[in-house]
């Protein structure tokens, strides 16, 4: 685990290395940090998740069941947002058009669509 989350994190200081001056890069270094968690840890719920389904039956005990929305997905979902969030505030410190914004875009997407 610890070794994903370095190189995940290094691979975010590898993107935007030349485009975010350093004064900002040391600014944002525990954004980084907490998106390289994220990244890690978000791979690690979509195997997790795969084979599950999207919803789950529930007694309460009192009389209630039924169905309903899977918990799982349902934090996959909190923390990608929080995780694309991050990519945004990074991507905006990046001059427009930069291929590093590309690249992190690219993360991004990887990390959405499991690649």
């Amino acid at each position: 685990m610890q070794s994903l989350y370095q190189n995940e994190l290094k691979r975010l200081q590898r993107l935007t290395k030349d485009v975010i001056p350093d004064d900002k890069r040391t600014a944002i270094m525990p954004l980084m940090s907490n998106i390289a968690f994220l990244k890690v840890k978000l791979d690690q719920a979509r195997v997790e998740l795969m084979g599950e389904s999207i919803f789950t039956e529930y007694d309460n005990g009192g009389g209630q069941s039924g169905l309903r929305e899977h918990p799982g997905f349902s934090a996959y979902n909190k923390l990608f947002t929080t995780f694309s969030r991050g990519i945004k505030q990074i991507t905006d410190m990046m001059p427009s058009g930069s291929t590093s914004a590309d690249a992190l875009m690219d993360y991004l997407n990887e990390t959405r669509f499991g690649g």
